[in-house]
């Protein structure tokens, strides 16, 4: 049968229609978040700039797969700074927000926060704890991933009193890896939050879930691998003879012996104690501590059991 109304009619009526039953999905979409008695958020770890990059990069960071996993519509996550660490702060906030937002909303049950966080997006998540602490809400379980204390406006400090359970998987020492990165989140308060602790050889990418992919020909991992430090400014042989002429620019030429010389002593900084397979494997052992740990917390209180670390 031929519609009584004209054609633009119909699909303005149709529009409108769509416009409505999009509108009823959100808000029950927003109905159940709001309902959700656990909530997630999660800060993963430092990386390239470009977000479409480190997208690929960290697809299958243990944060990323923790939201991703998450079966409640009450979940967070947000990529980790870029290598500055300067947006630190601003990611935990943005969690603090989205989860304190939440807890707010009523619910048959209590609800029941969960933070994860790897490198500085460990040390964002610690934020996130602090300020839910100075709210009087707690935060039942706090997982962090190598967290390290290289946070601009975040300085070091204890586990809240807030956190009943943390589990923090760190990288061994005798791996080698960033041995410049000072830990974050290593200091609790006993009386108040349960701290499994638990070291694991390999690099500190492979403890954030993105093992290393490529290795220095004897097989050991490289962390400088992409790093071409003290390669001369000027490279054009003509071009640097002119710019030793000129002293606003004769700095900027260095003699390639010197080049090599500053990129050989930054790459031999960078070397680990790590292969390929150790940091695959050490990498898989973090993930099954950590996911054993979070499922087993996720139970009801009255028969979870606590893994030991």
């Amino acid at each position: 049968m031929q519609s009584p109304f004209p054609a633009s009619m119909s699909s303005y009526v149709s529009g409108q229609i769509a416009k409505i039953e999009g509108e009823q999905r959100r808000q029950a979409e927003i109905a159940a978040v709001n309902a959700a008695t656990d909530i997630f958020a999660g800060v993963d770890g430092t990386g390239v700039f470009n977000d479409r990059q480190y997208q690929l990069e960290f697809q299958n960071s243990f944060v990323n797969r923790m939201f991703r996993e998450w079966d409640t519509p009450a979940k967070f996550y947000r990529r980790g700074p870029s290598i500055d660490g300067i947006g630190t702060a601003n990611l935990a906030f943005a969690a603090f927000e989205y989860v304190h937002k939440l807890y707010d909303q009523k619910a048959e049950k209590p609800k029941r926060i969960f933070l994860a966080g790897y490198s500085r997006g460990g040390a964002a998540v610690v934020k996130v704890c602090d300020l839910l602490q100075d709210r009087g809400i707690p935060v039942h379980g706090l997982f962090l991933f190598d967290a390290v204390d290289r946070a601009v406006l975040i300085t070091p400090s204890f586990i809240p009193r807030n956190v009943r359970y943390c589990f923090h998987a760190r990288r061994d020492p005798r791996s080698n890896s960033r041995n410049s990165f000072g830990s974050y989140g290593t200091k609790v308060y006993r009386d108040a939050t349960a701290y499994r602790e638990r070291f694991f050889y390999c690099t500190h990418g492979g403890m954030g879930g993105v093992p290393w992919l490529k290795a220095d020909p004897d097989g050991h991992i490289n962390e400088a691998e992409n790093i071409n430090l003290g390669k001369p400014i000027v490279q054009n042989p003509t071009l640097r003879v002119l710019a030793m002429t000129n002293p606003a620019t004769a700095s900027l030429v260095i003699s390639d012996h010197l080049a090599r010389q500053g990129n050989d002593a930054y790459r031999a900084a960078g070397r680990t104690n790590v292969t390929l397979q150790q940091d695959k494997v050490g990498s898989a052992e973090v993930g099954q501590w950590m996911f054993a740990a979070l499922k087993e917390l996720r139970k009801d209180a009255a028969t979870a059991q606590v893994p030991a670390f």
